[in-house]
């Protein structure tokens, strides 16, 4: 099984690797130093392979207080990104530490690996920022109401063309008429999903069932819709 080190006594291989249990005691001892929590080692194993997606890497299994854990063994360059992610304070004390491990020739190595990391920071907070603001969007959609283009809610349809709510719902059942739900901020403030149908293909169904129906007494009557009533 793995034998898990203290962060002092790292030394990196020819190859420049470091496992993830050595990073990680690296990790919160630094986090330590600026009053930051410590990362459990499985949050750590599920942000390296976020991380490291699509790349090469080494996992086995080690122990740590008798219990099996999952270790990765990553290049240097690789570590330096993870390393990335932390706070400003500890990722560049960390930076600095795993310089420290490195051999002098591998030093272009590591300001290359810390440019790359430093892009996919900037990549990884553009992608945040962006969907924020469609966040951001979607909320004041639902704020102001919005209903897609050519579609309209039951109460509208009801009033506008003299079914009761009900048998508008029946006709849209009847004939198919497209309908979806939206977001929707009720008065008091909850948002809930409002059924909104199309518009023509409602009125293209209401005409041909009136075209279809017979009179009987003040109500019409349609086999798909029974006994209705239209009101002016």
């Amino acid at each position: 099984m793995q034998n898990l080190m203290n962060a002092q006594n790292i030394t990196l291989s020819g190859s420049e690797t470091i496992d993830s249990q050595q990073l990680l005691v690296m990790v919160n001892e630094t986090r330590k130093e600026y009053g930051e929590p410590p990362i459990r080692n499985n949050v750590f194993i599920d942000r390296i392979k976020d991380e490291l997606e699509g790349e090469t890497y080494k996992i086995f299994v080690g122990q740590k207080n008798g219990a099996d854990i999952e270790i990765i063994e990553m290049m240097l360059k690789q570590a330096l990104r993870v390393a990335a992610r932390e706070s400003k304070a500890v990722r560049r004390s960390l930076i600095d530490k795993l310089e420290q491990q490195s051999k002098p020739q591998s030093a272009n190595e590591i300001i290359a690996a810390m440019a790359l990391a430093n892009v996919a920071q900037e990549r990884r907070l553009k992608s945040i920022e962006h969907q924020v603001e469609q966040v951001s969007e979607e909320i004041e959609h639902i704020k102001q109401g919005t209903i897609p283009a050519g579609f309209q809610g039951y109460s509208y349809l009801k009033t506008k063309y003299g079914l009761s709510d009900a048998k508008c719902r029946q006709l849209v059942m009847a004939w198919n008429v497209p309908c979806k739900k939206v977001p929707h901020v009720a008065p008091g403030g909850q948002i809930t999903q409002m059924s909104v149908v199309e518009e023509e293909a409602f009125k293209y169904a209401l005409d041909k069932t009136m075209l279809e129906s017979e009179k009987r007494g003040s109500q019409w009557y349609h086999p798909k819709m029974g006994r209705f009533s239209v009101t002016a």
